[in-house]
């Protein structure tokens, strides 16, 4: 098999997960959370079930598609941090990339949805918080390995924590605005610069 197959079969794979994650999204919206089961998605994307749960391992994760792929960009961003950039300031880049490639859940017609349900079942706000706390984590230890010589492990965490804090109830409230893309990366840009004003010499 040539490098050529190899990058179709992975585009395919990604249009069935992108497939896959619209389609959940969809039915939730018209037919409730409950009542959607994995059945029900993975008609709608034309696939079986068993290629559903290739993809994600139960209902709840398939909601937090998007939330991955975002999570998939900031690891892939820490891994090469751009010399002169500032703890503070790999977040402001992130903000860029999110926006220029994965800005999925935060934007458009889905997102009123995702929230909604979010805030009315109990067993999708343990999911989001468990994977907040998760990625807080893992993005603290891929901050503390950027910037191994002038970053330390605790530095690391509480900026880590407070511009993940800010960014997620910030894109919260845009979310529950409806807000478009410009004014929720142009808010999200903010929550950075006030940050950088507070934590701006960490690790600098």
């Amino acid at each position: 098999m040539d490098v050529t197959d190899l990058g179709l079969r992975e585009r395919k794979k990604q249009r069935t997960r992108r497939d896959l994650a619209d389609a959940a999204l969809r039915l939730f919206g018209e037919r409730g959370y409950t009542a959607t089961t994995v059945a029900d998605i993975a008609a709608a994307a034309d696939v079986s079930t068993r290629t559903f749960f290739s993809y994600f391992p139960s209902k709840e994760d398939v909601l937090f598609a998007d939330t991955d792929a975002r999570l998939e960009l900031m690891r892939d961003f820490l891994a090469e941090v751009p010399a002169g950039t500032t703890p503070v300031g790999a977040f402001r880049a992130i903000i860029d990339g999110i926006f220029a490639t994965a800005a999925g859940d935060l934007v458009g017609a889905g997102q009123g949805i995702r929230l909604r349900l979010i805030l009315e079942h109990p067993e999708l706000q343990g999911c989001a918080l468990r994977r907040l706390l998760a990625a807080e984590r893992q993005i603290a230890r891929q901050l503390h390995a950027a910037f191994p010589e002038t970053l330390s492990e605790t530095d690391a965490i509480i900026v880590t924590s407070a511009a993940i804090g800010a960014m997620v109830s910030v894109a919260l409230r845009g979310m529950e605005r409806g807000d478009d893309a410009t004014r929720l990366r142009s808010e999200l840009e903010r929550a950075v610069n006030l940050l950088e004003g507070g934590l701006g010499r960490v690790g600098a």
